[in-house]
């Protein structure tokens, strides 16, 4: 089997290994090193995150950007700025997933598709 995983950085930890041997059937993804995690892109695309040996993938939103119900329950990833919450629309990982390379791959396709549909955000040009 073609091992189509890219890593940006060579000093990558095992979860992040272990996800993008699951992974590597469905598509190439980089790992990149980013916010003091990791992040997990697609074709260019950011799709998941791995912060403190825990895999988050991005929720799938419906066309109002609301998240799509579903029968996995969602913890969802957050962090503190400036000393308020601050949540991601990103959620942890069932643990099956990481014994699962189908549903992984599954969970990971649903993700990518989200934010994939997801307008980019444009960005600020420096004014001279």
């Amino acid at each position: 089997m073609k091992n189509n995983t890219r890593a940006k950085s060579k000093q990558l930890d095992g979860l992040t290994i272990h996800v993008l041997d699951l992974l590597a059937p469905w598509q190439p993804v980089d790992a990149k090193r980013m916010f003091g995690g990791i992040g997990l892109f697609a074709a260019g695309t950011m799709f998941a995150i791995i912060i403190d040996e825990i895999l988050y993938l991005k929720e799938t939103l419906d066309a109002k950007g609301k998240p799509v119900p579903c029968n996995i329950e969602r913890n969802y990833f957050e962090y503190d700025r400036n000393g308020k919450t601050v949540a991601l629309f990103y959620y942890q990982v069932p643990e099956q997933a990481l014994d699962d390379s189908q549903l992984m791959i599954e969970l990971a396709s649903e993700s990518y598709r989200s934010a994939c549909a997801q307008p980019k955000k444009k960005k600020k040009k420096p004014t001279p």
